[in-house]
């Protein structure tokens, strides 16, 4: 017996367009593929990726190769997810970040940078405001980039790093371009 006005099953599309609305994507529960195959392809990315690395690089460039798997997967059909954007965002980052660290290794500067860490945050700081303007003015804006950028600066300058993220930002591409018929944007 029904106690309420509604009839049996509307109760559920309530509870669902509630939900859906409030709580989940909307799109959820009529497109789970693509939210499945999307995520597990950025999740099996970063695997591979990171298994090639044999040591975690360090933190800010990890994070910013991670949130460039999620733009890449989660948004495929937006402008940040462009190969333009990615692979020139964290190139622009690599190249500002290899000047930052290198001002850093100047041994009067070095001297200092290890006595005090105010000229080390500095140099960072200005370091992903060049990068900004950088990737601004060159038409290359990848918001994970200024991770790429602070974490050469601050943990130093390693070729290893720079192999990694470059690698990483042309292989999310790769996969983005040859796998894009099959993506939707997930927000």
């Amino acid at each position: 017996m029904n106690l309420t006005n509604e009839t049996p099953g509307r109760d559920c599309h309530w509870l669902h367009r509630g939900l859906a609305g409030k709580v989940f994507d909307r799109h959820l529960v009529s497109r789970p593929r693509n939210y499945l195959f999307q995520t597990g392809l950025a999740t099996v990315a970063l695997i591979i990726m990171l298994l090639v690395e044999d040591a975690v690089l360090n933190a800010a460039i990890v994070v910013a190769v991670a949130s460039s798997a999620f733009i890449v997967f989660v948004v495929p059909n937006s402008v940040a997810s462009t190969p333009r954007k990615v692979i020139g965002g964290h190139l622009v980052a690599v190249i500002v970040g290899t000047m930052g660290s290198g001002i850093l290794m100047i041994p009067t500067l070095e001297a200092f940078a290890e006595q005090s860490r105010y000229l080390l945050d500095i140099v960072a700081a200005l370091s992903v405001g060049v990068s900004i303007l950088v990737m601004v003015a060159t038409n290359t804006e990848h918001l994970p980039a200024a991770g790429t950028v602070l974490g050469l600066v601050v943990k130093g300058l390693g070729w290893q790093a720079v192999a990694f993220i470059l690698v990483s930002a042309v292989s999310l591409s790769l996969i983005r371009l040859v796998l894009r018929p099959k993506l939707i944007n997930l927000l």
